[in-house]
């Protein structure tokens, strides 16, 4: 009876030796599934704050980018609105330095035709003028001569003709006086 009583206990105590053991492990198992249920929250949770970040961190990054070629290109616009500047500037220097080129020419020319008229005065016209005057002091004088020995020949003429009157009157009051 007692080897019969004795397996009965045994086999009650190992029965609740298993229970308890099946209750420990289920209480584990559930304590384990808490905990890694925790754990995968809390890696979640980092997991999302790093997400987090890291879409910040993108955004600031291309917000930064952005700016930094917005100013790249405001830097390279204002290179080419002064080096285009710069050209104007030089173009219209140039084209003063023409200017004054061209004003500088035209007072060549001018001072240039000045001394040709001198020259041409002192060569041509001078010389033709006096050439001219000359003439007409040749002309003037031969029409003079022309007059004074016209009015000479008239004379001549004239005196001839009260001479050769004198001389007819003469003759014939000698032919008169030899007659009477």
């Amino acid at each position: 009876y007692l080897d019969a009583l004795g397996m009965a206990r045994t086999a009650e105590v190992k029965r609740d030796a298993r229970i308890g053991e099946a209750e420990a492990n289920k209480d584990s198992q559930i304590k384990e599934a808490l905990a890694e249920e925790e754990r995968m929250a809390a890696k979640y949770v980092n997991d999302t704050e790093i997400a987090k970040a890291q879409r910040d961190f993108e955004l600031k990054k291309a917000t930064y980018d952005m700016e930094v070629r917005a100013k790249k290109a405001e830097a390279e616009l204002a290179y080419d609105l002064q080096a285009a500047k710069t050209r104007q500037k030089i173009k219209e220097e140039q084209m003063q330095i023409k200017v004054v080129e061209r004003a500088q020419e035209i007072l060549i020319q001018e001072q240039e035709i000045q001394r040709r008229q001198k020259e041409l005065e002192a060569t041509i016209k001078q010389p033709a003028d006096s050439e001219k005057f000359k003439l007409e002091k040749l002309a003037e004088a031969a029409r003079n001569k022309a007059l004074l020995e016209a009015e000479a020949e008239a004379e001549s003429i004239r005196v001839k003709g009260e001479a050769e009157a004198l001389a007819v009157e003469a003759k014939a009051r000698a032919e008169a006086n030899t007659m009477v």
